[in-house]
C-alpha cells in the first residue's frame, strides 16, 4: 500500500510579478475564472474544477518550458483562431514568446496534438491545443465563464513537470504519493492524479530546473488533521529511501492543515486536509473575508519557508 492512501492531486501554484496583470491574462486570454483573494494572491479555476493559486513575488524562480499548462479548444481551426487573436494583443499582455501553431512530436513527451505555446509576462509557459490530447477529449462546456476570453473557457487538460530519472520518480509517485502512474513510450510518464490534476512528467536529467515552494502541487486527503501528522512522521522516516530533500513542519494555513515536502526532483508537494473538507475556491465563494485572512497567513508562512 502507498504511504498516502485515498488522495487526489487537487491544485497547483504559480509565481507572478504583478497580480493585476496576471489576473487579466488568465481571465481575458486563457479563459479561466479568477478570484483575487488579497492584495498579492489569487486563484484561477478551469471548467473541471482544477484550480491554482498564484502569488505575487518580488523574486521568482525561473520556470522551464516543461512546466507548462495545457488549455484545450475544440479543433485545429479554433487553435488557429486563438493564435491569431493572441498575436494581435501580444504586446498588450506583455507576452514574452508566442510560437507558431504546429503538430507536436509525440515521441518527445506523448503529445501529438496541433497547438502552440505561450510564455507569459511572468515567464510561465502555456499550451493551447486541439481537444485530442494524451488524456483523451475533455468536455468543453458551451457558454462557460468567462465568455469573452480569447481562448474560450474550458479545461486545463494537463500540466507538465520535470524529473531526473523516470524509474525513481515513478516509484515515488506510486509508493509514497499514492497517485496513479501510466508509463509512456519514451522518456515520460502520465498520471491522472487519482481523478484530479492530470500530469505528464518528463525525464530531463541534469537539465532539470530546480523549483521553489511557491510552485508546489497539492495532494489532498479527506480525513483528519491527525492523519496529516502521521504522514509527516512517515515522510521524515522514509526521507532517505525516496530521496526526499526537505520535509517542513505541519501547520494550519489558508483553510488547510498541511505540510510541504520537496521531492527528489526538487518539485514541492503540499500534503493537506481541507478545513471542513471545503476546497479554497469554494471557501472564497462562501466567505471571502475569512478566506483572505487565511490566505495572508499562508503566504507569510510559505515566504518564511522559502527564506530558509
Amino acid at each position: 500500500m502507498p504511504v498516502i492512501e485515498g488522495c487526489r492531486a487537487t491544485h497547483t501554484t504559480l509565481e507572478v510579478a504583478n497580480l493585476e496583470r496576471a489576473t487579466r491574462f488568465y481571465t481575458e486570454v486563457m479563459g479561466l475564472r479568477t478570484h483575487q483573494v488579497l492584495e498579492k494572491a489569487g486563484h484561477l479555476i478551469d471548467t473541471r474544477g482544477v484550480y491554482a493559486a498564484y502569488i505575487e513575488m518580488a523574486r521568482r524562480g525561473p520556470q522551464p518550458f516543461l512546466n507548462f499548462y495545457a488549455r484545450v479548444v475544440p479543433d485545429a481551426r479554433a487553435v488557429d483562431a486563438a493564435h491569431a487573436r493572441i498575436a494581435a494583443v501580444k504586446e498588450r499582455y506583455e507576452i514574452q514568446e508566442l510560437t507558431a501553431p504546429a503538430r507536436e512530436d509525440p515521441s518527445q513527451f506523448g503529445v501529438g496534438t496541433y497547438g502552440f505555446y505561450i510564455k507569459d509576462a511572468d515567464g510561465n509557459w502555456w499550451r493551447v491545443e486541439e481537444n485530442a490530447g494524451p488524456f483523451g477529449p475533455l468536455e468543453i462546456p458551451p457558454g462557460a465563464e468567462p465568455r469573452d476570453a480569447i481562448v474560450p473557457a474550458g479545461p486545463i487538460s494537463y500540466v507538465t513537470l520535470e524529473c531526473y530519472n523516470l524509474d525513481a520518480t515513478m516509484r515515488f509517485y506510486r509508493e509514497f504519493l499514492g497517485i496513479d502512474v501510466e508509463p509512456g513510450a519514451g522518456r515520460y510518464f502520465r498520471s491522472r492524479g487519482n481523478g484530479g490534476v492530470n500530469l505528464i512528467v518528463v525525464q530531463v536529467g541534469d537539465q532539470l530546473v530546480p523549483q521553489t515552494v511557491m510552485n508546489h502541487h497539492g495532494i489532498t486527503i479527506w480525513r483528519d488533521e491527525q492523519d496529516i501528522d502521521a504522514l509527516h512522521t512517515v515522510a521524515e522516516r522514509v526521507q532517505a529511501e525516496y530521496g526526499i530533500r526537505k520535509v517542513m513542519p505541519a501547520t494550519h494555513q489558508h483553510g488547510s492543515y498541511s505540510f510541504y515536502m520537496q521531492d527528489l526532483d526538487t518539485n514541492w508537494w503540499e500534503i493537506e486536509v481541507w478545513e471542513g473538507h471545503i476546497d479554497p475556491w469554494t471557501r472564497v465563494e462562501q466567505n471571502p473575508y475569512k478566506a483572505a485572512a487565511k490566505a495572508a497567513a499562508a503566504i507569510e508562512q510559505a515566504t518564511a519557508t522559502t527564506a530558509t
